[in-house]
This record gives C-alpha cells, sequence and structure tokens, in this order.
C-alpha cells in the first residue's frame, strides 16, 4: 500500500492539471487545445493509417492527440481502436466513441499484450517517463511492423524557455510571503484579537499584494499573481461570515496550487531534450523497434522551435 500511494503522489501536480479538463500541457501552446499546425501534421500521419488500427496514445494526458486521432478516423469514415493512457488520475472520457482512457498507468510497466498496437504515439509525455523501462515495455507491445511518432519538448525551445519564466514567477510569488501573511491575519482574527489591534498584519498583508501587483505587471506569466491575491483577499474578506475555517482550507489549497504548478514547470525543464538527446532517443527507437528512424525539429508558423518530431519508417 505504501508503495502505491508514493507511486500516486508523483503524479499529484498532474492530477490537479489534469482534473480541470485541459488538453494541452504546456504553457503558451493553449489551454483548451494544441496550436493549428501542430494538429494538422497530427492529422497527416493519421490519415495514412488503414482502417482498424490499433493505436496506442502513450501518457495522453486528457487526450489531445487520441481525440485527434479519432477525429480523423470519423472524417474518413473508418475507425480506430484507441487506448490512451496516463500515470495521473485523468478527466477524459469518450463514452460510446474509439477511445478507452486508462488513468493510473505507468509506461514503465503497461497492462497490455505483447503486439497489441500497430501505432504508438505520444505528444510531451514519453519523456517524463524513465525512459530505459517504458521504452522495451512500449517495444515489447508494439507489433512487428508498428509505427512510432512523438513529439517532446526541446530543450531549446520556446515552450521550456517559457516555463523557465513561469517558473520564476511561481517562485516569486510563494517567496513573497503572501500565505503566511494571510494565514497570521486569519489565525488573528479566529483567535478573537480586536479589529485594532490588526491593523499591522492586515497592513502587512496589504503590502505583499501591493508588491505581487506590481511583479506581475512585468511578468510572463501575471495570472498566477492576480489568482493568488484575489482567491487569498475574497476569502479573507468573508472570514466574518463563514468563519476561520473554510480561509484557512483557501489558503492551503492557493499553496498546493502552485506548488503543483512549480512541479510541473521543474518536471518539464528536467524532461525536455535538446537535440542530441533527441538523437539519442531516436537511436534507441531504431534499436528496439528494427525501423528506420528520423528526428525532426517542430517549429511554429514563425519558425519559432518548440519540440521534436522523432517518427519510425516500418
Amino acid at each position: 500500500m505504501a508503495d502505491v500511494e508514493t507511486e500516486n503522489r508523483a503524479f499529484w501536480a498532474w492530477d490537479q492539471y489534469w482534473r480541470d479538463g485541459r488538453l494541452a500541457s504546456c504553457g503558451g501552446e493553449g489551454g483548451a487545445a494544441y496550436q493549428a499546425a501542430i494538429t494538422e501534421s497530427w492529422r497527416a500521419f493519421f490519415r495514412a493509417l488503414p482502417e482498424g488500427s490499433r493505436i496506442l496514445d502513450v501518457c495522453t494526458g486528457n487526450g489531445a492527440i487520441a481525440r485527434v486521432a479519432e477525429d480523423t478516423a470519423r472524417a474518413q469514415g473508418i475507425r480506430f481502436e484507441i487506448e490512451a493512457f496516463d500515470g495521473a488520475v485523468i478527466a477524459a472520457s469518450d463514452p460510446g466513441g474509439m477511445i478507452h482512457f486508462r488513468s493510473r498507468v505507468r509506461a514503465e510497466s503497461l497492462p497490455y499484450a505483447e503486439a497489441a498496437f500497430d501505432v504508438v504515439v505520444g505528444q510531451y509525455g514519453l519523456e517524463y517517463t524513465a525512459m530505459e523501462q517504458s521504452l522495451p515495455e512500449l517495444a515489447r507491445v508494439s507489433a512487428p511492423d508498428c509505427r512510432v511518432r512523438l513529439m517532446t519538448h526541446a530543450r531549446e525551445g520556446v515552450v521550456v524557455e517559457l516555463a523557465g519564466r513561469q517558473l520564476g514567477d511561481a517562485r516569486q510569488v510563494r517567496a513573497s510571503g503572501i500565505f503566511e501573511a494571510a494565514r497570521a491575519l486569519a489565525g488573528a482574527r479566529a483567535g478573537g484579537t480586536p479589529e485594532s489591534a490588526l491593523q499591522g498584519m492586515k497592513d502587512r498583508y496589504n503590502e505583499t499584494v501591493r508588491r505581487l501587483e506590481q511583479a506581475a505587471a512585468a511578468s510572463v506569466e501575471p495570472e498566477i499573481y492576480s489568482n493568488v491575491c484575489g482567491v487569498l483577499t475574497h476569502a479573507l474578506s468573508n472570514q466574518a461570515r463563514v468563519g476561520a475555517e473554510p480561509v484557512l482550507n483557501k489558503i492551503r489549497e492557493a499553496v498546493d496550487n502552485v506548488d503543483a504548478h512549480e512541479a510541473r514547470l521543474s518536471a518539464m525543464q528536467d524532461a525536455a531534450l535538446d537535440e542530441a538527446g533527441a538523437r539519442a532517443l531516436a537511436d534507441r527507437i531504431a534499436g528496439l523497434w528494427r525501423h528506420e528512424v528520423r528526428v525532426e525539429a517542430a517549429r511554429r508558423g514563425d519558425d519559432t522551435l518548440f519540440g521534436w518530431i522523432i517518427e519510425s519508417r516500418a
């Protein structure tokens, strides 16, 4: 039981993220869906697959790529069999559709039979896994002529660069003392401290809010500042009506959200591949699947690098 709890804790930051129904996992690339150019490259890939292809979507998140596969099949009047898994608890579902979503499945230990899939795909997921274990597992469940197409984060790319700046914002919020100031004020009020004696605490809290509002003006992610300040200020302003416990719970929730955001951004930086890493991954895939594998830079319409496409040729 302890091992299961430890394993689940490792996915806590992603549980927090996917529970809101997001499709995309990377800051700056769209919270509702991936950019049109990325989606179209996936559509082109899926259009080339035959009727009945068995597809495995690795670390699916809330199913952005699995849904592109399903939509492409429907547009062609055919069906795919799509398994989409993630180590986190995901909010995705597809009742009556082509996709079977599974939560709490690790790429390093897959619950699928050998040679179960004709196609293995994934976007911004495989690089987060322990690839010494996950790659052989994926090869095990791949049919002999299985096609592989993966998109990974590029360490030199705009998404990771943006994540670094967002990480700085999250850490600035954490270090500002706003949570401690809010907690102290709520606790003093709960203890019956007269309002006249609370003025110093209120001044410290308001000054922290003011500094964070100033920081937001120069931030790449001003929402993190406005969200935290707004949530805490609203909670404190309602303490006389709702009591201390809901206010303290809201403060804890805000802390957890910032911690989870920071954990995701740190994980992205750690997982991202430079070009040499992407080519080494391609070589590893070529050896396991015994296919020719190419590496291509994934770029936005303005030619800005954001990822690596690693694709096998059966």
